[in-house]
């Protein structure tokens, strides 16, 4: 089983509106609910291929009730630490046309110190050695930078494999407990290594850094281009071919979710990384993560070229 532990979770409103206007009041269509935050986009990703998972999480309120029916309608257990506060609800307004679009991101609840030791004390019960955990997202008010080293210290000690991805502060002080598999944005790629990864050649040099820093895998999107996973031994680009955008969110995510999936089946590396990238193409040439099916990843996987890249 693979976890996931979302510490900043949401309900994600999207809102269609036929033309953005300010200051007026604005009539929306269409409008559709999500269960967001990354490690439950991941969550999500893994049942489209069949693969149970277990979501933990902060949670609260209204919101937070929501989420949980949602996630387990899906197929998705889950263990909530419970909090005073509602879950945020983030809500983006989307023209009908174009590329305009507003988008309002909530920083989340409070989340008291008890509530802290709760959740860590949850995955302290639920770690078992080879065990995959996916951490991921921003956290939320109140909870100190260095949560993630402190989950990774925990989880590592008792031999699990740590699939980590966020930013800032958190992502610098967290890669210190040099996590088993590390997936940056291109943000925090140039943010730490001062690379700004546009092509293979950047991304293979952006990925030494981190190998050096003890972090045994490190995955790089990069846009249509695909996913470079690099490990100690070997660097290897996935390359799926050209697709339509039409949608990026959860993209990402669901190539941590082919990284997870990928490890989790004891595949080897060039299958992972085959895995990562055409989950990543499948979802971002679909309007949305729950349309991607598994006869389309099928479909997808031997579309995908992988290689070796030359260290030098």
């Amino acid at each position: 089983m693979i976890i996931t532990l979302t510490p900043n979770p949401s309900v994600d409103r999207t809102l269609k509106i036929a033309h953005l206007r300010f200051n007026e009041n604005l009539r929306t269509h269409d409008v559709r609910v999500d269960w967001g935050g990354k490690g439950f986009n991941v969550s999500r990703a893994l049942r489209i291929l069949d693969q149970e998972t277990l979501a933990l999480a902060w949670v609260g309120g209204g919101t937070g009730r929501m989420l949980e029916k949602g996630l387990q309608d899906l197929g998705i257990r889950t263990d909530f630490v419970w909090v005073p506060e509602d879950t945020r609800t983030n809500t983006l307004a989307q023209e009908d046309a174009g590329d305009w679009y507003i988008r309002l991101i909530e920083p989340g609840p409070h989340i008291p110190e008890d509530a802290i030791k709760a959740l860590l004390d949850t995955a302290d019960a639920y770690a078992n050695a080879n065990d995959i955990w996916v951490a991921s997202g921003s956290l939320p008010q109140d909870v100190p930078e260095d949560f993630y080293a402190r989950l990774i210290r925990l989880l590592k000690a008792k031999g699990v494999r740590i699939f980590f991805d966020t930013n800032d502060n958190p992502l610098k002080i967290g890669l210190s407990e040099a996590p088993f598999l590390v997936k940056p944005d291109l943000a925090e790629v140039a943010n730490i290594t001062g690379i700004n990864v546009t092509n293979y050649e950047e991304a293979k040099l952006a990925a030494l850094p981190f190998l050096r820093m003890g972090v045994q895998h490190v995955a790089i999107s990069i846009g249509s281009l695909g996913v470079l996973l690099a490990s100690q031994n070997v660097i290897l680009l996935a390359a799926p071919p050209k697709m339509a955008t039409r949608n990026v969110t959860g993209a990402g995510d669901a190539v941590m979710a082919g990284l997870a999936y990928g490890f989790s089946q004891n595949m080897p590396l060039n299958e992972i990384a085959r895995w990562a990238a055409a989950f990543g193409a499948v979802v971002i040439s679909n309007e949305l993560l729950a349309s991607v099916s598994m006869d389309e990843m099928r479909l997808m996987l031997p579309r995908v070229e992988v290689r070796t890249v030359n260290v030098m």
